[in-house]
């Protein structure tokens, strides 16, 4: 029985992968694309989407999908640290989120719910006859040499039926993330100073609060890490909508990411 032959097989449908997928079903190229969860991203997980990255989702003609969505729009991230007795915190200093060297039309990071950029994604990956098949996992794959123009062999599994299939593809495309199996089969390990430092936790709530710096991006070295998500109205008593919190398991540190509003401060250095 002959095996079904692709020119990529893409493991992981995160927005790396899901990228990837849609630029080559896009040129005309057979993708076979997985993904171990059952449904695209609900909660949490990455919300960032830095200029360069604006720029190629302009040029993929992605850019006004994601910004119907009305993303937050930073422009500005204030530092706070605690007071030399221990009691309260002050600001300490503040910094444009894109610098103005950089040479861009989309001066701010945007932030958006990771599930809604998968969704823009999914819809045009859709377009071109490429469905990302869920759930379903790579279990193995090797090199053989049986096949000279389709020289990766790969072995899948589908999560709910237990069916195993095996592809052939001239590449094969990691896309999981911190746990990726293909990555840990060739002994790729991953570079930190101190991978406590990169370990994170993430959870969504709805917040409210009249703190002076939550319209900009705010960092601060001890306590809770980082929340955010837009405001619903721009008074001073504001509330955020299903604000993300990001939580450092080293430091406990803190930072806020949220609102178009562009902070400019009337002094530099610290501020109580």
């Amino acid at each position: 029985m002959s095996q079904e032959k692709y020119d990529i097989v893409i493991v992981g449908a995160g927005p790396v992968g899901l990228l990837l997928s849609l630029c080559l079903c896009r040129w005309g190229y057979k993708v076979k694309h997985i993904d171990n969860r059952p449904v695209p991203t609900k909660t949490g997980r990455a919300d960032g989407i830095q200029p360069r990255s604006i720029e190629i989702l302009r040029n993929l003609g992605l850019k006004r999908k994601i910004m119907a969505y009305e993303p937050a729009k930073v422009y500005n991230v204030a530092f706070w640290d605690p007071l030399p007795d221990g009691k309260g915190i002050c600001r300490t200093g503040n910094w444009p989120s894109c610098p103005d060297f950089i040479d861009t039309r989309y001066p701010f990071t945007a932030l958006l719910h990771q599930g809604k950029i998968e969704r823009v994604f999914l819809e045009e990956i859709e377009k071109t006859g490429t469905v990302v098949e869920r759930p379903s996992t790579v279990v193995g794959f090797k090199n053989d040499g049986k096949d000279p123009e389709y020289p990766v062999e790969v072995n899948l599994k589908d999560l709910d039926t237990n069916v195993h299939t095996t592809v052939r593809a001239k590449y094969l495309f990691g896309g999981e993330g911190a746990r990726s199996f293909i990555r840990e089969q060739q002994n790729i390990g991953i570079r930190h100073k101190d991978p406590i430092a990169h370990v994170w936790g993430v959870m969504d709530g709805v917040v409210r609060t009249n703190f002076p710096d939550i319209k900009v991006g705010l960092q601060s070295p001890f306590e809770i890490r980082s929340f955010s998500n837009r405001m619903s109205r721009p008074n001073a008593q504001f509330t955020l909508t299903m604000a993300l919190l990001w939580l450092s398991l080293e430091k406990m540190t803190w930072s806020v990411y949220t609102s178009n509003w562009r902070h400019r401060p009337t002094r530099t250095g610290t501020q109580e």
